[in-house]
């Protein structure tokens, strides 16, 4: 058999080289920190908006709801469960005294005296939905924050 020899040639071409290691390593790099980061990036803004977003609207009730005081005035830096955010989880401050979780609301300073970050709303000075907060409100978004996972 003397025609013509088929077998294809895999000599590589110099003109068409591939990635060196150092160039995979780099894109592996690339592609892992843009996931990365876009991961955190979808859990922060969850923590942030909560769940559903769902719309809240300041009520005159003349019993305090917990669960909507703490959504319209907290959720967005403590997130949606109080599991923390911009702002720490919630879990300790729902367990103080009521004179201490009031203090630390309303005036920025814990039951050990440490003043909280500038970031905390002084509840004093800005209100709940625009209104002056009363003992009534700050006990029903305690015991909200109480049954908090």
């Amino acid at each position: 058999m003397n025609g013509p020899d088929l077998t294809p040639d895999l000599t590589p071409d110099p003109s068409e080289r591939g990635f060196t290691v150092r160039e995979i390593g780099a894109f592996v790099l690339f592609v892992t920190a843009t996931v990365s980061l876009g991961v955190w990036g979808y859990r922060t803004g969850q923590g942030l908006a909560g769940t559903g977003g769902a719309t809240v609207t300041a009520v005159h009730a003349t019993v305090p709801d917990g669960q909507t005081l703490f959504a319209g005035n907290c959720a967005g830096c403590h997130g949606a469960q109080g599991q923390g955010g911009l702002g720490p989880a919630l879990k300790a401050p729902a367990a103080w005294a009521a004179p201490d979780f009031q203090r630390a609301v309303m005036q920025g300073v814990t039951p050990d005296g440490r003043t909280l970050g500038a970031v905390m709303p002084r509840i004093a000075q800005v209100g709940l939905d625009g209104q002056d907060a009363t003992p009534e409100q700050l006990a029903a978004l305690q015991e909200y924050l109480k049954t908090l996972p």
